[in-house]
């Protein structure tokens, strides 16, 4: 079982299956689709359309892997199970976590999601490339901006 499709998960649950065809590997993820960061760079610059950069599973299933559209909700190590949000379980011989980033809203003060409209944070790709994309396109030549 792997859960989180970003990335790492999506990765991961790829290069198992094909490393071990005959395994049952199990893909839990709630998005149906997912913007990788690898070359969200080239999207910033205007090199590439950020289309490139979304990715669904339907070549995960083409390779015989079962996709569960869900969120991982518990992990039972004793038992060996993932409980999902609408009450299903998966047992499991191995389990990979891979559930990519979050944020903790508020835990840095002044910093919000309503903040990281004005001021994007872009570690999730998709709007908020395309946030960054624009405010660096429109900012003033010689301006500032400070990437960390």
């Amino acid at each position: 079982v792997v859960i989180g499709g970003g990335f790492g998960g999506a990765t991961a649950a790829r290069f198992l299956k094909r490393a071990m065809p005959s395994a049952s590997v199990t893909l839990i993820e709630p998005n149906t689709d997912y913007y990788a960061c690898p070359f969200s760079n080239l999207v910033i610059a205007g090199l590439r359309d950020l289309s490139g950069q979304r990715f669904g599973y339907d070549a995960l299933k083409a390779e015989g892997i079962d996709i569960i559209p869900d969120v991982a909700v518990d992990v039972d190590p004793v038992a060996r199970r993932v409980s999902v949000r609408s009450g299903g379980t998966f047992p499991y011989d191995k389990l990979v976590l891979s559930p990519g980033i979050d944020f903790r809203w508020g835990a840095i003060e002044g910093y919000d999601k309503a903040a990281a409209d004005l001021m994007p944070h872009a570690w999730k790709a998709g709007p908020q490339t395309m946030l960054l994309r624009k405010q660096l396109e429109t900012m003033d030549d010689g301006g500032l901006v400070v990437i960390s």
